[in-house]
């Protein structure tokens, strides 16, 4: 896991899983309301999560992580209350080369070229 802040909104932070299985990034509802994103004036669309259907919407934002500064798409999943998000194939894993060691017990990011 690794810390994400969305830009300009400093209580806007928390840590998220990086996931190789999940196809896009996805923040819990609640970080909508904390940068003042409008989920209900927003297109979405009916996915499940968690065990749950929740409505996604996709918004640009700019997350700050141990990796960098990256203007992105993540995807807001009203009804998710989770602590923590998912960094996905796209909106993250797309802009970075991932190793992992898992004997070790490490990973890095690396922009990708």
């Amino acid at each position: 896991m690794i810390g994400v802040a969305i830009e300009r909104h400093p209580a806007a932070s928390l840590p998220c899983l990086i996931d190789t299985g999940t196809s896009r990034t996805r923040l819990p509802g609640w970080m909508a309301n904390l940068i003042g994103f409008d989920m209900d004036a927003a297109d979405g669309i009916q996915l499940g999560l968690g065990g749950q259907i929740v409505k996604a919407c996709p918004a640009q934002v700019t997350m700050t992580t141990v990796a960098g500064t990256l203007p992105t798409t993540v995807w807001f999943c009203r009804g998710w209350h989770s602590p923590f998000g998912l960094l996905g194939q796209e909106g993250f894993l797309d802009h970075y080369r991932l190793t992992l060691d898992v004997r070790e017990g490490w990973f890095a990011l690396e922009p990708s070229v």
